[in-house]
């Protein structure tokens, strides 16, 4: 079957005031609405920002914006993959980081921290991943690479949603 893939206007910024009429938004927190999302089905196309489902929703990932010139609570999209196969398992990894992070002390050094599995020196990068099995393949379906800052400005990522009617 196919679609015509119309992008998703607007960001998530804007979500409580929607630009466009039946785009939902999901966060972070929301494990079970993402879950459900893309259990069971394949991601037909991906490009920059969007994701195209094979019953022809469309997701598009937008990392979080802090609102800050300083970059606290900004996430950016650093993955995004397509998936031929069925989607059978959805996994998420999430391992944000902030200032608290950037402390040497030898009391913090003690603290185990979850490096950033991109560049595992990298300890003031986090990062919030989703991983999605098909046909017994792990795949990195998107991730978010950033830091929380002080914690004032947010963290993770918001998808739009628009499902076919």
């Amino acid at each position: 079957m196919s679609y015509n893939f119309k992008p998703i206007e607007g960001d998530a910024q804007r979500w409580d005031n929607p630009v466009e009429p039946g785009v939902v938004l999901v966060n972070e927190t929301e494990r079970e609405k993402i879950e459900a999302l893309f259990m069971g089905r394949k991601v037909v196309k991906a490009d920059d920002e969007h994701l195209v489902l094979d019953n022809g929703t469309v997701v598009k990932a937008i990392g979080h914006d802090g609102g800050c010139t300083c970059s606290a609570g900004c996430y950016d999209l650093a993955v995004l993959n397509g998936v031929d196969n069925i989607i059978t398992r959805v996994e998420f990894d999430y391992a944000p980081t902030g200032d608290d992070y950037y402390d040497d002390s030898p009391r913090e050094k003690k603290k185990k921290k979850k490096k950033h599995p991109d560049d595992p020196e990298d300890k003031r990068t986090g990062y919030y991943r989703i991983f999605v099995f098909a046909d017994n393949e792990k795949i990195n379906l998107m991730q978010f690479d950033g830091s929380d800052g002080n914690g004032y400005y947010g963290t993770g990522f918001e998808l739009l949603v628009r499902e076919v009617n």
